[in-house]
Formats: structure tokens, C-alpha cells, sequence
């Protein structure tokens, strides 16, 4: 008898999701929405919506969270908020720029203070 892996792994909870995933679980909620139609709403295919409404491994992208913002109406503000839940770096670096009036040497140096990833330089050296 060949050994079968199981389909999740032991440490696997249920209710595991990301802040991403609880949002939009909760928008759907909010305005009567099933996955199958925000899936058709925001032009994703339907097993994308479930795999990150599960919370699971999915490498997001911009379009993705677009997406998603499109299909639920969001605004741009309450999109940005999306992205934020995504990929939460994103916040401090948005706050740094407007802090630092968009100059990439000192939000680098705000970010490199707190940690994060720094920004790209469209210079050469």
C-alpha cells in the first residue's frame, strides 16, 4: 500500500487567514456577495479568490489587489487600505514619502531607521 500524503498539513487551522482575507470576507458579508461573484465581479478566476480567501500561500500582486478593489466597489482610499492589509510595509513607506516630500535618499534613510526594505534609485552609479 503506497503511503498517501495528507491534503493539509497537521499544524493546518482552519481559521488561519490573513487580515487581507478577514477583510474581504467581511466585505463580502457586508454586501451579500458569494467568492463565485466577486470572482466574476473583479475578472479572477475563482480558485485565485478561494486560495486567497483561505489565507493560504498566494503571492499577491498589484493587479490582484486591483482586482479585488474593483469587484467589492472600493474607492481608491478604501483600496489603498487593501494593499496596506497586503503588504504592510507598504504603509510606512507611503507614510515616509509624504513625510519626506517624495525624496528617495531620506525616506531611505526613515525606512533603513525602522528596518524595512529600502526604495529603489533610478540613478546610475
Amino acid at each position: 500500500m503506497a503511503y498517501r500524503k495528507p491534503k493539509q498539513s497537521p499544524g493546518y487551522k482552519r481559521n488561519e487567514q490573513s487580515a487581507l482575507a478577514r477583510q474581504i470576507q467581511a466585505d463580502l458579508q457586508k454586501l451579500g456577495m458569494t467568492q463565485k461573484e466577486l470572482a466574476t465581479a473583479s475578472g479572477m478566476p475563482e480558485a485565485r479568490v478561494s486560495r486567497i480567501l483561505r489565507g493560504g500561500k498566494v503571492r499577491l500582486t498589484e493587479q490582484d489587489i486591483n482586482q479585488l478593489a474593483l469587484g467589492l466597489g472600493k474607492t481608491m482610499a478604501e483600496r489603498d487600505n487593501l494593499r496596506y492589509l497586503a503588504w504592510p510595509e507598504l504603509y510606512e513607506i507611503d507614510k515616509a514619502l509624504k513625510r519626506r516630500d517624495g525624496c528617495v535618499f531620506l525616506v531611505n534613510c526613515e525606512l533603513a531607521e525602522q528596518g524595512l526594505p529600502l526604495l529603489g534609485s533610478n540613478f546610475e552609479e
